[in-house]
């Protein structure tokens, strides 16, 4: 299940950067996205639409842990306006089926869905 202070970071305009941290062979690699284009599913995934990210991909098939970094300065955080969250968890690349499907009708750009499987969503402001 997705925290519901989550759903509102990813929800709430303005639209914000998400950043998203892979292992590569000599070290963190880190790609941007944006909130607006996250997508959840009802088991608690986030699907994040693929237009590049070659590096990442590779980065996956060697090890599937992800750190991703979400925030938003307009939702209220634990002491003043503006929270993010750290969330940590595992990743695929899906080029067919469900999680692919529900993005390329939303972004018909995508090249594949980076669907990540969240195992702590840590809020840090």
């Amino acid at each position: 299940m997705i925290d519901k202070k989550l759903l509102e970071v990813l929800t709430t305009p303005p639209d914000a950067a998400l950043s998203i941290v892979t292992q590569g062979e000599e070290g963190p690699h880190l790609v941007n996205s944006w909130n607006s284009y996250v997508r959840t599913t009802e088991d608690g995934k986030l699907i994040i639409p693929v237009g590049g990210m070659a590096e990442t991909e590779k980065n996956i098939e060697r090890d599937d842990r992800i750190l991703v970094s979400i925030c938003n300065r307009e939702v209220q955080g634990k002491r003043y306006k503006g929270t993010g969250f750290l969330v940590r968890g595992t990743a695929a690349f899906a080029k067919e089926g469900t999680e692919f499907d529900t993005l390329k009708s939303d972004f018909p750009w995508a090249r594949a869905a980076l669907v990540v499987t969240v195992e702590e969503a840590t809020q840090t402001l």
